[in-house]
């Protein structure tokens, strides 16, 4: 059984004026849902809140295997047994591992898989963020956005389904004006 949303317009109430009040509230639900997902997963690169990391190597299994995805957050604390994205200077890359001590006002690391600590004791300042969630394998397909051929193939794709979507809207509102 299917339920004709225009059925449930008020009696007396033209369809014209059910359909916009329908589509304010389309809207309405698409800008909140794109403001939570900015409060959540907006990248720290644009304002948001979020940092992304892929996985690569061993130094944190078994929890974290290559060509995941981290999602971190920056927090205005960080605690000995957290999991944490940093700068590493010495490396020049980011480094996930997880905190297992202070030295004054730097943190000490370690990865889970690590016999050592980490050389580096990164400050305050040099951490990315605390672990949030983490999608095993998905790394691998943010990496594949960073291909331009990629990318402009899945951008071509979105923009000739956006025309096509508003074609088929001019065309039946071209049909009912008849």
């Amino acid at each position: 059984m299917a339920l004709d949303i225009m059925s449930l317009a008020p009696n007396g109430e033209s369809n014209l004026h059910w359909r916009m009040a329908m589509r304010s509230l389309s809207g309405i639900a698409i800008s909140a849902f794109a403001l939570g997902f900015w409060l959540l997963l907006g990248p720290v690169a644009i304002g948001g809140p979020a940092s992304y990391v892929i996985t690569d190597g061993i130094s944190m299994l078994p929890n974290f295997h290559g060509d995941g995805l981290v999602i971190t957050q920056r927090q205005d604390q960080y605690h000995v047994g957290e999991v944490v994205a940093y700068h590493n200077e010495q490396l020049h890359a980011v480094v996930m591992h997880r905190i297992v001590g202070r030295d004054g006002k730097r943190f000490v690391f370690k990865g889970d898989n690590n016999d050592f600590r980490d050389q580096y004791h990164p400050t305050k300042a040099e951490l990315v963020g605390k672990e949030w969630v983490y999608w095993p394998g998905a790394g691998r397909y943010l990496l594949m956005l960073r291909d331009p051929w990629t990318f402009a193939v899945i951008i071509g794709g979105i923009t000739m389904l956006a025309f096509a979507g508003s074609d088929r809207s001019r065309r039946r509102r071209h049909h009912h004006a008849r």
